[in-house]
């Protein structure tokens, strides 16, 4: 599996070993400049290590998941600055799930 982060229009802009989202958010930092001066950009799509993601946050949309590291640190938010642990997500999930339940039943009533 390949270390290459990708931009938009398919640049190599740096390597993520998926160590630390710290290392990323870094990285992800300094090519921002780059990039913009050539209209790209890159995506949570472009993030190598796609596979550390537990099977649970796969279809997590309340907003974005750049990258979970080795250590369950997950890189996140539109601008890829903010951390949180895997277990704070699944946590808001939860709660985002049992909203909508409550939602549905109260709906039914």
């Amino acid at each position: 599996m390949s270390d290459d982060i990708v931009s938009k229009n398919g640049e190599v802009v740096g390597q993520w070993n998926g160590e630390s989202v710290e290392d990323l958010k870094k990285i992800l930092l300094g090519a921002r400049q780059s990039l913009k001066k050539n209209k790209d950009k890159v995506e949570h799509t472009g993030i190598p290590h796609s596979d550390q993601f537990p099977d649970d946050l796969k279809n997590f949309t309340a907003y974005i998941l750049w990258a979970v590291d080795k250590s369950g640190k997950v890189l996140v938010g539109s601008g890829a600055n903010r951390t949180e642990t895997v277990e704070s997500i699944r946590e808001f999930y939860a709660n985002d799930e049992a909203k909508a339940s409550i939602d549905r039943h109260n709906l039914e009533e």
